[in-house]
């Protein structure tokens, strides 16, 4: 009996360690991750204040590249060229590159902008989306991490008084600055009865199809706007996982400001 006892014991003590093990670098993977992001958010903070300092004026054109690119981004390009924008939700956690990979979808999934594997990874654009000839929307992913970071304060949008206070998403792409403003936030399931496949929607060909786009948009939303768009205007969606089941996600939709 006393061996039984020390067995299970052992037992314990090997999951516990186990547990404490696996918290243990996955705190320091995000530690990691956050330190990684942070370099990045530095290097174009600096760029930009540089801009500021040279020109003196607000009314001076922005800084371009010799290729035309936004100044401030383009040494990233330099690094890493699969980098197509910045994404920044004013007053959150939310500012980081977005990456693309047309051959490759999940590529930066579970990368950093090294390249090096990274479990919370980096805001993506889908593959079917074109910046290049824009296409009507521009979907991007990324991770709702436990620890607040990547896309996780979207989740914040269930409430009426987060998106009073965040109603604009900026995303500079490399070549232009540009302010969506909030249409609607909704969760929707992959896979169930009832999904609405707002990952399908990247051109709308006819007006009945952007509309209809829309009308599901504003019908699952939480609460309602006033933003209305209207075809030919182009639109933001950005999306993550949600904890309310494995395959839910949760979704923000925005239209480019006129």
């Amino acid at each position: 009996m006393k061996k039984v006892l020390i067995i299970v014991q052992l037992l314990f003590l090997c999951v516990f360690l186990a547990c404490a093990g696996y918290l243990a670098k996955y705190f320091y993977d995000s530690h990691r991750a956050q330190d990684d992001i942070a370099e990045l958010q530095q290097m174009v903070d600096e760029t930009g204040k540089g801009e500021e300092d040279n020109t003196g004026s607000e009314e001076m054109p922005t800084a371009r590249a010799s290729n035309g690119m936004l100044q401030k981004y383009y040494e990233l390009y330099l690094q890493n060229e699969d980098i197509v924008g910045w994404i920044s939700i004013p007053n959150t956690p939310i500012d980081y590159p977005v990456m693309y990979r047309q051959d490759n979808n999940d590529y930066y999934l579970h990368r950093n902008f090294k390249k090096e594997y990274q479990y919370s990874g980096l805001p993506f654009l889908d593959y079917q989306c074109s910046l290049a000839d824009p296409s009507a929307n521009l979907i991007i992913y990324a991770h709702n991490m436990k620890d607040g970071t990547m896309f996780a304060p979207l989740t914040e949008y269930k409430n009426k008084s987060y998106y009073d206070n965040h109603k604009t998403i900026k995303f500079d792409t490399m070549y232009e600055e540009d302010e969506y403003e909030v249409v609607g936030a909704f969760s929707t399931t992959v896979g169930s009865a009832d999904e609405f496949k707002y990952h399908e929607f990247v051109n709308a060909y006819t007006e009945d199809e952007f509309y209809g786009y829309i009308d599901k948009v504003k019908e699952l939303s939480y609460y309602k706007t006033d933003v209305n768009p209207v075809f030919g205007e182009y639109l933001l969606t950005l999306s993550t996982c949600s904890y309310g089941s494995s395959n839910e996600r949760f979704v923000v939709v925005a239209r480019r400001k006129r």
